[in-house]
Protein backbone atom coordinates (compact mmCIF):
# COMPACT_ATOMS: atom_id res chain seq x y z
CA UNK A 1 0.00 0.00 0.00
CA UNK A 2 2.62 2.15 0.88
CA UNK A 3 4.43 1.87 -2.83
CA UNK A 4 0.84 2.77 -4.12
CA UNK A 5 0.42 5.29 -2.48
CA UNK A 6 4.18 7.24 -2.20
CA UNK A 7 4.97 5.82 -5.06
CA UNK A 8 8.12 5.11 -3.30
CA UNK A 9 8.84 1.75 -4.86
CA UNK A 10 9.35 3.60 -8.13
CA UNK A 11 6.62 1.96 -9.79
CA UNK A 12 6.84 -1.48 -9.06
CA UNK A 13 3.84 -1.70 -7.75
CA UNK A 14 1.52 0.62 -9.36
CA UNK A 15 1.54 0.80 -12.96
CA UNK A 16 1.42 4.91 -12.56
CA UNK A 17 1.44 7.30 -9.43
CA UNK A 18 -1.30 7.52 -6.77
CA UNK A 19 -1.69 11.59 -7.13
CA UNK A 20 -4.47 14.03 -7.50
CA UNK A 21 -5.65 17.18 -8.04
CA UNK A 22 -8.63 18.47 -6.52
CA UNK A 23 -10.90 17.18 -9.56
CA UNK A 24 -10.42 13.85 -8.68
CA UNK A 25 -10.68 14.33 -4.48
CA UNK A 26 -13.98 16.11 -5.05
CA UNK A 27 -14.83 13.02 -7.13
CA UNK A 28 -14.30 10.70 -4.79
CA UNK A 29 -14.76 12.08 -1.62
CA UNK A 30 -16.84 14.72 0.37
CA UNK A 31 -13.59 16.86 1.30
CA UNK A 32 -14.22 19.59 -1.28
CA UNK A 33 -17.90 20.20 -0.20
CA UNK A 34 -16.66 22.78 2.93
CA UNK A 35 -12.95 23.67 1.27
CA UNK A 36 -12.19 27.33 1.33
CA UNK A 37 -10.32 26.46 -1.80
CA UNK A 38 -11.59 26.97 -5.11
CA UNK A 39 -11.08 23.31 -6.63
CA UNK A 40 -11.32 24.33 -10.16
CA UNK A 41 -8.62 26.78 -10.00
CA UNK A 42 -4.92 26.56 -10.62
CA UNK A 43 -2.79 29.66 -9.84
CA UNK A 44 -4.50 32.11 -8.47
CA UNK A 45 -4.43 32.72 -4.37
CA UNK A 46 -7.27 30.65 -3.00
CA UNK A 47 -6.75 28.23 -5.76
CA UNK A 48 -6.71 24.46 -4.26
CA UNK A 49 -2.97 23.39 -3.83
CA UNK A 50 -3.43 20.50 -4.78
CA UNK A 51 -3.81 21.52 -8.53
CA UNK A 52 -0.72 22.98 -8.39
CA UNK A 53 1.32 20.84 -6.30
CA UNK A 54 -0.03 17.59 -9.14
CA UNK A 55 1.14 20.01 -12.07
CA UNK A 56 4.67 20.26 -10.08
CA UNK A 57 5.11 16.45 -9.34
CA UNK A 58 4.38 15.71 -13.19
CA UNK A 59 6.45 18.06 -14.59
CA UNK A 60 9.19 17.39 -11.97
CA UNK A 61 8.99 13.83 -12.67
CA UNK A 62 8.30 13.84 -16.45
CA UNK A 63 12.03 12.07 -17.37
CA UNK A 64 10.85 9.10 -15.52
CA UNK A 65 7.11 8.95 -15.68
CA UNK A 66 6.56 10.11 -19.73
CA UNK A 67 7.29 6.79 -20.82
CA UNK A 68 4.71 5.29 -18.82
CA UNK A 69 1.55 4.85 -21.54
CA UNK A 70 -0.88 5.68 -18.71
CA UNK A 71 0.59 8.69 -18.07
CA UNK A 72 0.71 10.48 -22.05
CA UNK A 73 -2.92 11.73 -21.78
CA UNK A 74 -1.95 13.94 -18.53
CA UNK A 75 1.64 15.02 -20.08
CA UNK A 76 -0.39 16.05 -23.28
CA UNK A 77 -2.69 18.57 -21.50
CA UNK A 78 -0.21 19.95 -19.47
CA UNK A 79 1.74 20.66 -23.19
CA UNK A 80 -1.10 22.29 -24.27
CA UNK A 81 -1.17 24.85 -21.55
CA UNK A 82 0.56 28.18 -22.60
CA UNK A 83 3.90 28.85 -21.44
CA UNK A 84 2.63 31.61 -19.10
CA UNK A 85 0.08 28.96 -17.45
CA UNK A 86 2.55 26.59 -16.82
CA UNK A 87 5.11 29.45 -15.59
CA UNK A 88 2.05 30.08 -13.23
CA UNK A 89 1.33 26.83 -11.92
CA UNK A 90 5.28 25.95 -11.36
CA UNK A 91 5.42 29.50 -9.23
CA UNK A 92 2.63 28.58 -7.50
CA UNK A 93 3.50 25.51 -6.28
CA UNK A 94 6.86 26.36 -5.13
CA UNK A 95 4.89 28.74 -2.98
CA UNK A 96 2.74 26.10 -1.58
CA UNK A 97 5.61 24.37 -0.82
CA UNK A 98 7.37 27.09 0.91
CA UNK A 99 5.31 28.09 3.33
CA UNK A 100 3.37 24.68 4.04
CA UNK A 101 3.22 25.55 7.06
CA UNK A 102 1.08 28.23 7.41
CA UNK A 103 -1.54 26.60 4.67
Amino acid sequence: TRGMSQYADGGIVATKPYISSANYIDKMSDYCSMCMYRKKEKTVRDACPFNSLYWSFLYEHRDHLRHNPRMSMVYRIWDRFSSETRHHILNRAQEIKKNADTL
